[in-house]
């Protein structure tokens, strides 16, 4: 796949980079990382996300690279600049957001690189994706090391690493498999400093996201006799503490840590009236199969999906969704 993916990219100049709105660890590490790589190879090209980089990303963006979505000005035409248009870290155009009008306009050659699971390929004119990948920035690894000398420069095997540890919880995931421990290493034999890399990751929050997440767990729902835990929030909880869509980086995960929980759900009311869920599982439960009944998706064990208002609704369905899977997967680890 990634020997087609560099054909692909060798027939072109001017590539657009892009991620799924609202950027995580991963789809960042990976973009930063195939910019490294592309620029190597002398291409030019761009990198646009909305809304922004989040502050405790941008460590990794050392060139000021990646650029924040502004239709009215700058990216007005963005759709007829690349040749080549590259979404990465996601499978459904459907995910780009405000990026989409202008990804289905674009004359450019549309593509995915990615390791998300997908019932069937749609919506790019090429597609890359490994699901048995660990991240995309491990793609985009196992893409680079191949061609570029070593070690690779400093910023770009920071991304890299950076990436890896996002999507793989800091190596706590089901997902942190032998490979993805020998790039690590490989990394930090080219210089990575895990310790910093988790520092800026994740010890760079402000005050408004602690007073945010006392919030959020308080809102804290158990069902299906504790396996089930649910955080709520709506703009006005966000707005109580003056914290922002980015200050909820990770909420989703802290339900995981109670005893007796299999899968925690976070559901935000955005500003538009739908409501984003985001779902993650311990072990045995496809949250997965979960989201992709609400047209949504991911990974077996972190999923996510948006549904139509108002907020008690779409609990109730997502509890509904939930409960029923955990039931089915249950049933089904027992034979």
């Amino acid at each position: 796949m990634l020997n087609r993916f560099n054909e692909f990219l060798d027939r072109h100049g001017r590539i657009l980079l892009t991620t799924h709105e609202n950027p995580d660890g991963d789809g960042s590490g990976a973009m930063i990382g195939l910019a490294h790589y592309l620029r190597s190879l002398g291409k030019d090209v761009r990198i646009v996300v909305h809304p922004h980089l989040p502050d405790h990303l941008k460590f990794m963006d050392t060139e000021n690279w990646v650029e924040a979505l502004d239709l009215e000005g700058r990216h007005r035409d963005l759709a007829s600049w690349p040749d080549a248009w590259v979404v990465v870290d996601a499978s459904e155009p459907q995910r780009l957001g405000p990026l989409l009008p202008a990804f289905l306009a674009t004359p450019a050659v549309k593509a995915c690189l990615d390791h998300h699971l997908k019932d069937a390929p749609g919506g790019f004119d090429r597609e890359f994706t490994d699901p048995t990948a660990s991240a995309s920035a491990e793609l985009v690894f196992d893409l680079a090391s191949a061609r570029m000398p070593l070690p690779l420069p400093a910023p770009m095997a920071e991304a890299l690493y950076a990436g890896v540890v996002e999507d793989t919880g800091n190596f706590r995931f089901s997902n942190a498999t032998a490979k993805v421990h020998r790039l690590a290493a490989r990394l930090i034999d080219q210089g990575v400093a895990p310790a910093r890399t988790y520092q800026a990751l994740y010890h760079q929050g402000r005050p408004e996201k602690l007073r945010l997440t006392g919030i959020a767990l308080a809102s804290m729902a158990f069902l299906g006799d504790g396996r089930y835990a649910r955080i709520s929030l709506a703009p006005s909880d966000l707005a109580a503490c003056g914290a922002d869509h980015d200050d909820m980086e990770g909420l989703v995960n802290r339900p995981l840590e109670v005893r007796g929980v299999e899968v925690s759900c976070l559901l935000y009311e955005m500003p538009d009236g739908r409501i984003k869920a985001s779902l993650r599982s311990r072990e045995t439960v496809d949250v997965n199969a979960v989201c992709r009944r609400f047209g949504g998706g991911g990974h077996r064990l972190a999923s996510g999906a948006k549904l139509d208002g108002p907020l008690v609704r779409a609990q109730n369905e997502v509890d509904a969704a939930v409960l029923a899977q955990l039931a089915a997967d249950t049933a089904l680890a027992r034979t």
